[in-house]
């Protein structure tokens, strides 16, 4: 039995080893295992990580596929010229050029303006990231010499402001399509709207269509709603319709930098209809009407005048239709003609910018609010406009060869005449005239992203007041004549 402790502890100390022997086996396993799966836990992070590079580089290239962006710049350089022969009851006395008040401030006189040069930028976005929906964005940006002189100050004085670059978005809006497998599938477009830059004038510009509705019936910057349905079935041909429910505003002031028959306009309400329908590939017949409600704009009457006693003098409904109609018989001659009419409907309110006659201090004549004044004659104050007015608008352009074209454009508005163009693209919103507009030009486009037109304007204003919407147009005789040089790239 003495030897039972020593068996007992011989079986127990071999077996501990073993037992020993056994774990460290295992444990050298497991760490070879460990040492296993992080390798290739390594090689699964290295993969994932190239994985999620090359996900990232088609994410982006899937992205940048779905959009399209693009630049426009135009250099311009003009030379203009202003002669006001007679204002009918216009007395207006220009006191700081001849302190006897013997010299007319506003008829009775020449000027001619320095050259004035200008560069306009524009940056378009387009993205469309889903099928049914997409997004428009354009920056606009305007430098010009035109700070030192208003060509729109007609009067004997040249008006000053500083030099500044003005920027603004005009247009940022989305497309959402629906109800696309219907006969008459819908876009609806909300947003900043695309409402400046209507035909015809994308005639002038080389351009093509840059807005939903006709020029001459509306030309103003919005923002809001607008549906347009496709109407093509109904029609037998492409035809649209479109509504638009929105508010009126204008860009920063420095974007129109000859500041030329422009109002700016507080947030009237738009509501509008309008009908295009194309009777062959290249016509288009447009209809419709547009109406400016709440109407409270303030005529830029120079820097040093007041407009802040504008009022809401009532609404304005503009009727209008006009067909364009390019490569007539198949050959290079495109013309156009549109036609509209405005019809006022005042609410018995007044804007009054007229001098009182006894209240001139150092030159400087104030209205009856002590507020600098306009002119001395009764056009400058009054309601809303009373009559309708109308206006037409033509125009034609022969292409030499694919390079070469030759354009003339004319347009008339009556005395009554409004046209709802505050935010026109055009740089003398010539379409709001009372009176006459005759423009010829000549085009080169030598490359195919790049024209340069050499163009000269001849404007005769019959009546006071164009591009405003209150008071009694008076008659008037006044000329000016325009020349101008424009270069314009694309990319």
């Amino acid at each position: 039995m003495r030897f039972l402790p020593w068996l007992i502890l011989t079986i127990f100390s071999s077996v501990s080893l073993l037992a020993s022997q056994a774990l460290e086996n295992r444990l050298e396993s497991l760490e070879d295992q460990i040492q296993k799966l992080q390798k290739e836990h390594t090689a699964l992070q290295d993969d994932y990580a190239d994985m999620n590079d090359i996900l990232e580089l088609v994410e982006r290239k899937s992205i940048l596929d779905s959009m399209n962006l693009n630049a426009e710049l135009q250099l311009r350089l003009d030379s203009f010229a202003y002669d006001s022969r007679y204002i009918e009851g216009e007395n207006t006395p220009d006191y700081k050029a001849d302190p006897h008040g013997g010299i007319q401030r506003r008829d009775e006189f020449t000027k001619n303006f320095d050259p004035a040069s200008m560069v306009r930028f524009r940056f378009n976005l387009s993205a469309h990231l889903l099928e049914d929906l997409s997004f428009h964005g354009r920056l606009v940006m305007v430098r010009s010499s035109q700070s030192y002189q208003r060509l729109c100050i007609l009067s004997q004085d040249i008006k000053s402001a500083d030099a500044v670059t003005a920027f603004d978005v005009d247009r940022a809006y989305f497309d959402y399509k629906f109800n696309k497998d219907s006969r008459y599938p819908m876009v609806l477009s909300a947003g900043v709207l695309p409402t400046t830059g209507g035909t015809p004038v994308q005639y002038g510009e080389f351009n093509v269509r840059q807005s939903l509705y006709p020029a001459l019936v509306f030309d103003m910057d919005s923002y809001g709603l607008i549906v347009t349905t496709n109407i093509s079935n109904l029609l037998n041909q492409e035809s649209f319709i479109r509504a638009i429910m929105a508010r009126a505003y204008t860009l920063n002031p420095n974007i129109y930098p000859y500041q030329c028959n422009r109002e700016n306009i507080d947030n009237a309400e738009i509501y509008g209809l309008f009908v295009d329908t194309r009777f062959s590939e290249k016509s288009l017949f447009s209809m419709g009407l547009n109406y400016l409600n709440n109407v409270k704009a303030h005529p830029y009457l120079g820097p040093n005048i007041s407009t802040e006693d504008a009022h809401v003098l009532g609404s304005m409904m503009t009727l209008g239709m006009g067909l364009d109609i390019e490569s007539i018989g198949q050959t290079p001659l495109s013309v156009f003609l549109h036609t509209a009419l405005s019809m006022p409907d005042g609410n018995g309110k007044k804007d009054d910018y007229q001098i009182d006659p006894n209240t001139y201090v150092d030159g400087v004549g104030f209205t009856q609010d002590n507020k600098v004044g306009y002119s001395e004659a009764d056009y400058a104050q009054g309601t809303m406009l009373e009559d309708q007015g109308y206006s037409i608008y033509a125009g034609l352009q022969y292409a030499f060869t694919p390079e070469w074209h030759l354009g003339a454009e004319y347009n008339y508005g009556s005395q009554y005449w409004f046209a709802a163009t505050q935010g026109a693209e055009d740089m003398y919103n010539k379409l709001a005239i009372r009176g006459h507009v005759g423009e010829t030009y000549l085009a080169w486009n030598f490359h195919e992203n790049m024209f340069l037109k050499a163009a000269y304007m001849y404007t005769k204003e019959e009546y006071t007041g164009s591009g405003w919407h209150f008071g009694e147009p008076a008659k008037k005789d006044a000329v000016q004549e325009v020349s101008y040089l424009l270069v314009n790239a694309k990319f």
